[in-house]
């Protein structure tokens, strides 16, 4: 992840002055060229943070939980992409195309949602703005590459071996072989049957859409895709819908972009919105079960639009609304 915020970093000239990558001790000295300049990795301790505007974390939640505190001290402000603070009242959690004045109230953290409900909410929002969003149903299909790198090498490694004829590999990464199947399990199993991955899609839409009875029922499911997680949602609505009024909400609203003619075979899918900045929406229209409901599906980056490019786009806002400071 990483890398992919020093690449959009400098796909978006974003002006920066100095640049720190820190890591653990294990990865110390490498080297990586980063915004103009070849940078050494330097170990991340509560000092590495004195003297920079701001900080994306992105090692995981007890990284962040460590390290957050020292970084507000030094007046830095940090962009989290964990889930360390999603859920904390005092933390703003922001898409920028949806609640970008949550984060004038930041106290020197500002969380990053999950990558399924920032594509989720990238398609769900400007129609919940036309027609008033009640509750959804939302069925994910995440790619490998939201696991990380190792994610990536287990479905190719797989792939080989049963297209060459040999026997499946016993998963390490994944709970069950990912090559040629379809898991319904990401993250763990709650008593109540969901996942906290599933969970998160609700908690963290009533949160940014500021929704509290928002009602939400999700299943994610890990594909054998490498990257851009999709998804299908039937949404519910307190005003009348039409597909029309609907394509026109798509339309307008940045960042997303309407891609739905199926008669053309024109619909979205990963191997199109991989390294895309925007998320698309198609297959839209009228509910069968819902009175006043939408079906559609949607697709968006889930290592830019749904993790890298959301916080870097953070920053921008920081800079734009000069809020980078510590309250």
């Amino acid at each position: 992840m990483g890398q992919e915020i020093i690449r959009l970093l400098e796909l978006r000239e974003f002006p920066v002055a100095e640049t720190r990558l820190l890591a653990s001790s294990r990865s110390v000295g490498r080297e990586y060229k980063a915004c103009g300049n070849l940078e050494t990795v330097r170990e991340t301790t509560p000092e590495a943070f004195k003297g920079l505007d701001f900080a994306i974390f992105s090692a995981g939640g007890s990284i962040s939980k460590e390290f957050a505190e020292d970084a507000r001290k030094h007046g830095c402000v940090v962009i989290d992409n964990s889930s360390a603070f999603r859920m904390e009242p005092s933390v703003p959690l922001v898409i920028p195309e949806i609640n970008p004045s949550s984060v004038e109230k930041h106290k020197g953290i500002i969380s990053n949602p999950n990558c399924s409900t920032i594509v989720a909410l990238m398609a769900l929002y400007p129609l919940h703005k036309r027609f008033g969003l009640k509750h959804f149903f939302a069925s994910t299909y995440q790619a490998v590459s939201g696991a990380g790198a190792s994610g990536v090498t287990e479905l190719e490694k797989q792939s080989r071996t049963v297209l060459g004829g040999g026997e499946q590999v016993p998963p390490e990464v994944f709970p069950h072989p990912i090559a040629f199947n379809l898991i319904p399990h990401i993250d763990e199993f709650r008593e109540d049957g969901y996942t906290k991955e599933e969970l998160k899609m609700r908690n963290e839409s009533r949160k940014i859409m500021d929704h509290s009875g928002l009602k939400v029922s999700c299943t994610c499911v890990r594909v054998p895709v490498i990257r851009a997680h999709a998804m299908s949602l039937n949404a519910d609505f307190k005003h009348p819908v039409n597909v029309p009024d609907a394509h026109a909400a798509i339309e307008a609203f940045n960042g997303t972009e309407l891609w739905d003619l199926p008669n053309a075979l024109r619909y979205p899918m990963p191997l199109d919105y991989a390294e895309k900045e925007v998320c698309g929406v198609g297959r839209l229209r009228l509910d069968q079960v819902f009175e006043n409901g939408l079906a559609l599906w949607a697709v968006g980056d889930q290592l830019w639009k749904g993790a890298a490019l959301n916080a870097v786009q953070i920053a921008e806002l920081l800079i734009r609304q000069n809020l980078l400071r510590v309250l």
